[in-house]
């Protein structure tokens, strides 16, 4: 698997993430989420176009119940 490299944050960045609620960084944290299933949903129909939509839905749950941080 390929490591990303990501560019460093910028300082006014970094202070407005620590300035965020609990709340807030939840919120965003959701997002983040939502967005990456939704394009490892959208690979799924590129790379399985053999599979129904739930079979789909079932592979890309199974995959991030097995993803680590």
């Amino acid at each position: 698997m390929n490591e990303m490299e990501l560019e460093p944050l910028h300082p006014l960045q970094i202070e407005r993430f620590r300035a965020m609620s609990f709340r807030e960084k939840m919120a965003v944290s959701r997002g983040l989420f939502l967005m990456a299933r939704r394009a490892r949903l959208e690979a799924a129909r590129k790379n399985h176009p053999d599979l129904d939509e739930k079979q789909r839905h079932h592979l890309v749950a199974k995959e991030f119940a097995r993803s680590r941080t």
